[in-house]
């Protein structure tokens, strides 16, 4: 990779990009024979409609669309140097992350499977130790307009 393109980035955790896919394939084997073959933990399923779950779980993946859509424009369309800290960056301090986590969140609320739901407890700590990894890096590197930054946007709720 070329410096110049991505100057902006932090650096990554190593194995990180190895890791991810493993998670997610753990998750969608987890959420796969839950929902659809097992059925195990989605007894609560039966509570509600089960349009309901499945509006709400597609309402949480379009939300992790509009945060993964607008994370790549900020980042990639705009050729931020430095720091980013405009558009959805301005709002929450992983938009990229946290629209994996909504992906999911919004997977396992759409089938009401419980394990899926552990799974991504387990799914956001790892993440959040990414993004722990990162910031660490992104403070070095930017010292004060970084902790700035941290104080004013918040790690995962967007403002």
């Amino acid at each position: 990779m070329s410096k110049h393109r991505h100057e902006h980035l932090t650096g990554e955790k190593p194995g990180s990009h190895r890791n991810q896919m493993i998670i997610m394939v753990v998750f969608l084997i987890v959420w796969i024979v839950d929902s659809f073959l097992l059925r195990i933990t989605t007894f609560l399923w039966n509570l509600a409609f089960f349009w309901v779950y499945i509006v709400i779980g597609a309402l949480v993946i379009a939300a992790a669309a509009y945060f993964m859509n607008a994370s790549h424009k900020d980042l990639f369309d705009t050729h931020v140097e430095g720091l980013a800290t405009k558009g959805v960056f301005s709002r929450v301090r992983h938009p990229m992350y946290l629209g994996t986590h909504l992906v999911y969140l919004g997977l396992a609320i759409a089938t009401f499977s419980l394990a899926s739901i552990v799974m991504w407890v387990i799914t956001f700590s790892f993440y959040n130790t990414l993004a722990n990894y990162e910031e660490r890096i992104l403070e070095e590197r930017f010292g004060d307009e970084y902790l700035e930054y941290e104080k004013n946007v918040r790690k995962w709720i967007p403002v």
